[in-house]
């Protein structure tokens, strides 16, 4: 009886030993049925076990030529030369389950394995031991462990930080350990050392503590995994040589934000590798498991990380896409922090459905497109003929004009920015966007004022007019945009759908966006309605005097000049930006529509 192992499409190989044979770290028991003892690091392509002697003496001959093994040549000596079965021992033990009995091959990496039992040519596998690293715990210094008191509800969010940020000061206290389980109270977490670039996989639950997975096959027994891809272990080792680590924690009931924002099963996990790492070409991969009845009950949850800054989270979508698959929610993030699932109830959450948000996509493009188209008309008319001396209402009009066609630019880029992945590009995008959108706010204001200087009885002189109205319709945006950029408000904001996520570049604090946003347009829609219902008051009076000179047919006319009066006033002043104040409720999703017609076919 012989065994003997090789690659395929490689020069023969043969050990001769007919009781405990071992290639590529193959071992066979001594008695049948025979078992394969097959180490999980190297696993040869092809595994053949001989029963008996080959006919005459065929094998050896040609063993001890030029031999290649090949399929062909398997299936040659299996039918015609010897009593002979070959097996691949990734396929056989491909759906093999674990058997925890190996008490004999049961220490250390010896448990390592796949058994092969081998019988009438039948092969069965089951894998020894356990498809998890044996990891040993680490005690801490009574200072370290105690920081996090298991009997508090409540885990500090500001502690957690300075508890993450200090991870390099236990590598000393693990000796000659490379993985170790860390406790510190309620808080339970594993600290591994990095010495090689691959991929590095974890298991958890709320049941259990965090595991590290060492048969990558198993992953797919456990929904709720987290995978760290190689391209972090390169940047760790790249900075940090000598102590690269990583570790991965655990922190149940962590302070809340300060919108009392609520976090999925009440976890939040953190990734730490003590250096730099962001801007990963793979994405770190965190699943989580729930009930998805329960699930959209609750809310849509949406993936977030926090920066570890201050005593609060802050949290944030920056960096961080969703991925929801039936009861699976997969968090996809480029860089390493915290990351937690928070469920954002059904009336804050931006999520539409994949139908609607289409069609609102593509009418926002036509609309935007055909609007940049006359714009530039109007724009390329007016600096063609600015020999011609132009009025003040003509300058305020043309101010507004480039405000607009700015935004609509923005706009129209904004999502292949987003696409890019860079954070940096993706923030200088939102805060052009944002100050495109806060230049024709003001703008709009502008002409409004100017429409109020028309309709004065006197005339009002103001020197320097057009310089003091361009500096006001674009100089405080700017200073706006700056302070907000400066405090770090700008990112990638993903916008949910039932089936999808599109990210695109703007404000990440819906605070800001609030008060800011909405709160100035709020001033801007007063100033300019009440400009408007003036305006049409003064049309009235002056078409009302001069009605009884006027024609019947003309009348008709009148009323339709009136109607694209009053259209060309609403569009000047911006009033149809005010729908945006009817998106709640019901009146949501029609109010979507309503708003992304006018305002996309606003300059049109």
């Amino acid at each position: 009886m012989t065994v003997f192992s090789f690659e395929e499409n490689t020069n023969c190989t043969k050990n001769t030993s007919p009781t405990n044979s071992s290639d590529y770290g193959v071992i066979l028991s001594r008695y049948s049925p025979y078992e394969l003892h097959i180490s999980r690091y190297a696993i040869p392509t092809f595994v053949c076990l001989i029963e008996g002697k080959c006919r005459n003496g065929t094998l050896t001959d040609w063993i001890t030529g030029d031999c290649k093994w090949t399929n062909e040549t398997i299936k040659y000596f299996e039918n015609n030369v010897c009593n002979m079965t070959c097996l691949n021992p990734t396929k056989t033990c491909q759906e093999a389950k674990y058997d925890s009995s190996c008490s004999d091959i049961n220490a250390g990496e010896a448990s390592k394995i796949n058994n092969i039992e081998i019988h009438n040519k039948n092969a069965t596998c089951f894998k020894c031991g356990s498809p998890f690293q044996v990891v040993k715990e680490v005690s801490l210094p009574k200072g370290m462990s105690d920081q996090f008191n298991a009997n508090k509800t409540e885990t500090d969010a500001g502690a957690a930080a300075e508890a993450m940020k200090n991870l390099s000061s236990i590598l000393s206290l693990m000796e000659n350990l490379t993985i170790a389980s860390i406790s510190m109270g309620n808080v339970k977490g594993v600290l591994k050392k990095i010495s090689e670039i691959k991929t590095s996989y974890f298991i958890y639950s709320s049941e259990t503590d965090i595991r590290v997975l060492d048969d990558v096959g198993a992953l797919k027994n456990y929904p709720s995994a987290f995978s760290i891809p190689e391209d972090a272990a390169k940047k760790a080792l790249k900075q940090n040589t000598k102590n690269a680590f990583l570790g991965v924690f655990r922190f149940p009931n962590m302070t809340k934000d300060a919108e009392n924002s609520t976090v999925l099963n009440d976890e939040v996990y953190a990734i730490e590798m003590g250096a730099e790492i962001s801007n990963l070409s793979n994405a770190i991969s965190l699943t989580f498991k729930t009930d998805h009845h329960s699930l959209h009950q609750t809310g849509t949850p949406v993936c977030k990380s926090w920066d570890g800054n201050g005593h609060q989270p802050n949290w944030t979508t920056e960096g961080c896409s969703t991925l929801i698959k039936g009861e699976n929610i997969t968090c996809k993030c480029e860089h390493l922090t915290f990351f937690a699932v928070l469920m954002i109830p059904p009336n804050k959450t931006h999520s539409i459905s994949q139908n609607d948000l289409t069609a609102l996509t593509y009418i926002t493009y036509i609309g935007c497109g055909i609007s940049l188209f006359f714009l530039s008309i109007g724009l390329f008319m007016h600096f063609l003929m600015r020999k011609v001396k132009a009025t003040d209402s003509v300058h305020v009009l043309i101010n507004l004009f480039v405000a607009l066609f700015l935004l609509n630019v923005a706009f129209l880029s904004n999502e292949y920015v987003a696409r890019a992945k860079d954070i940096t590009a993706c923030k200088v995008m939102a805060g052009f966007m944002h100050y495109s959108l806060l230049s024709s706010f003001t703008w709009f204001g502008v002409e409004a004022f100017h429409l109020c200087l028309q309709m004065a009885k006197h005339s009002v002189t103001i020197k320097h007019y057009i310089i003091k109205i361009s500096v006001v319709g674009w100089a405080p945006p700017a200073l706006v945009v700056s302070i907000i950029y400066v405090l770090g408000k700008y990112g990638e904001q993903t916008i949910t759908t039932d089936t999808s996520n599109v990210t695109m570049c703007w404000i990440l604090d819906s605070d800001v966006h609030y008060y800011v946003n909405i709160g100035y347009y709020c001033f801007i829609f007063i100033f300019t309605f009440s400009t408007f219902i003036v305006v049409l008051r003064w049309l009235s009076m002056l078409k009302l005097s001069r009605l009884n000179k006027v024609e019947k047919v003309q009348r008709s006319r009148t009323a339709t000049s009136d109607i694209t009066t009053i259209l060309g006033l609403c569009c000047m002043l911006g009033l149809s930006w005010s729908f945006a104040f009817f998106s709640y409720g019901a009146l949501r999703l029609p109010s979507y529509y309503i708003f992304t017609i006018l305002n996309s076919f606003q300059a049109s």
